[in-house]
């Protein structure tokens, strides 16, 4: 695990609880063991990437469901992995099948949750991604 993933675990842990965090689950084990067809793909097919895959952080419930996955986005800027970019394009579709949220976080946005000066906070941006909005955020007077 490198430091920002052990940064972002405590944090994960802190605010989900230690039980229910866990790193590196399989995606198989995120999907129950079975893969519904992604886009084009067969079942065959996503498995062939699903099976070598493993997800970030994963925060299960109480009855150990999975229910959320939370990793970092690749960095593509370098060099462009075709295996990692097909992964990050079809994870979110798979998870989404299955009833499990994807949180993809870059590690700019981590960095700014991170620095004490920072505007962004972890629970704003869990509300961006899943589209919750405060009452006084959704600009409707009254």
């Amino acid at each position: 695990m490198s430091l920002q993933e052990a940064q972002l675990f405590r944090m994960l842990e802190s605010f989900f609880g230690r039980d229910r965090v866990v790193w590196n689950m399989s995606v198989r084990t995120v999907c129950g063991g079975s893969y519904p067809p992604v886009a084009d793909e067969s079942e065959e097919m996503t498995a062939r990437w699903a099976e070598v895959s493993g997800c970030l952080f994963t925060v299960v419930d109480h009855d150990d469901i999975p229910k959320m996955v939370i990793e970092f986005a690749t960095d593509l800027s370098a060099t462009i992995d075709v295996d990692q970019l097909h992964r990050q394009q079809k994870l979110p579709v798979l998870l989404e099948m299955r009833g499990v949220r994807y949180v993809l976080m870059t590690n700019q946005e981590f960095d700014e949750i991170l620095d004490p000066d920072g505007s962004l906070d972890f629970i704003s941006v869990l509300k961006d991604r899943f589209g919750i909005y405060d009452s006084d955020e959704s600009g409707d007077e009254g």
